[in-house]
């Protein structure tokens, strides 16, 4: 490869992160760039819920600290945002009017959390919890508060539920059906988890939307379902799934569904620009339809097969089994990919 090659990996997860590692093994003397709109390094986010109560410090969060970067040559940019991407021209520009030119692009983006528009009215009374700044914002709210209310049931919501069962806190749970996509929430299902949570003394229901959110004098909260359940908490946690993170895509003729669309070898419709992770849409030859893989194994896969392909090889990546959870007994998939 040339010697003036500048690699420019948006996103400082497990998919960037890997594709910058087999970057610079490969190349030892090209530029290697990540982009972050985040503050905080590399990080386990499925550990959030940790953190988030008490039970982990901000530095066991940490995969690799900032050392590692400047040792390996590759510069961090943490805390800026890319606003548009011009693919003809090889540009980036940040929000800080800043341009990054770059002879090969990754987008490894990942996802944000969704709010459905059926709770969007609701917006400011929900507490949503899907990076690092999210948990240190809501961090010192959940220490004060008692009683919390759980919408969703996707791997985060599964996860704070455990934690916060953990710090002594009173946990209602209100099942989304749409939060175990692409498995329907059947009634026998939703009993059989219900029993489960009851048993730890989380009193759950099976709700689709919110009719009312009203603050008492108090300062607790008053939640209406559309099930006609009722519950007056501290907090409303919203963990509803992810959207890609890709509205700096839009606009720049790169091809996007759901997520950014690309062949199976990772490679979008513009030459010299890849994407990978959650934000990804994969193509599968076999089934002539695009396939999506959540999970850090399935992320770092594919930001080494990304990175290889960036560097000339020819790798196709192949559909894995997306991640199958346990969920109170019942084997359940995340819902990061429903499309509401």
């Amino acid at each position: 490869m040339p010697k003036n090659d500048h690699y420019v990996i948006i996103g400082n997860g497990p998919a960037g992160n890997a594709a910058a590692d087999t970057l610079r093994a490969s190349d030892k003397l090209a530029r290697i760039s990540i982009i972050s709109d985040e503050m905080f390094t590399f990080y386990y986010r499925h550990r959030l819920p940790e953190f988030l109560t008490g039970a982990m410090d901000a530095d066991a969060l940490t995969v690799r600290p900032y050392t590692v970067y400047k040792d390996n040559n590759v510069r961090m940019r943490l805390g800026q945002c890319v606003e548009r991407i011009d693919p003809a021209d090889k540009t980036l520009y940040l929000k800080h009017m800043e341009k990054v030119h770059y002879t090969k692009l990754l987008i490894a983006t990942g996802g944000r959390a969704f709010t459905p528009p059926h709770l969007a009215p609701f917006r400011d009374s929900l507490c949503f919890m899907t990076r690092y700044t999210d948990a240190l914002q809501l961090k010192p709210r959940i220490h004060d508060a008692q009683s919390i209310l759980i919408l969703g049931g996707d791997l985060i919501s599964l996860n704070v539920q455990q934690q916060l069962l953990k710090a002594k806190k009173t946990v209602y749970f209100a099942l989304n059906p749409d939060s175990f996509w692409p498995l329907k929430l059947t009634p026998g299902m939703a009993a059989r988890i219900q029993k489960s949570l009851e048993k730890k003394g989380v009193a759950s229901c099976v709700a689709g939307d919110i009719q009312d959110i009203a603050r008492r004098k108090n300062g607790k909260l008053e939640v209406t379902l559309d099930s006609k359940c009722a519950f007056t908490v501290d907090l409303v946690g919203c963990f509803m799934g992810l959207t890609p993170n890709i509205e700096f895509i839009l606009g720049s003729g790169i091809d996007t569904e759901r997520g950014v669309l690309v062949d199976d070898r990772l490679r979008t419709n513009f030459p010299d620009v890849y994407a990978c992770g959650d934000c990804a849409q994969i193509y599968n030859p076999a089934l002539k339809d695009y396939w999506v893989s959540v999970g850090w194994h399935n992320a770092e896969l594919q930001g080494r097969t990304a990175a290889l392909n960036i560097l000339g090889d020819n790798k196709v990546i192949k559909p894995l089994k997306q991640g199958v959870l346990e969920v109170e007994g019942l084997k359940v998939n995340t819902s990061w990919w429903k499309k509401f």
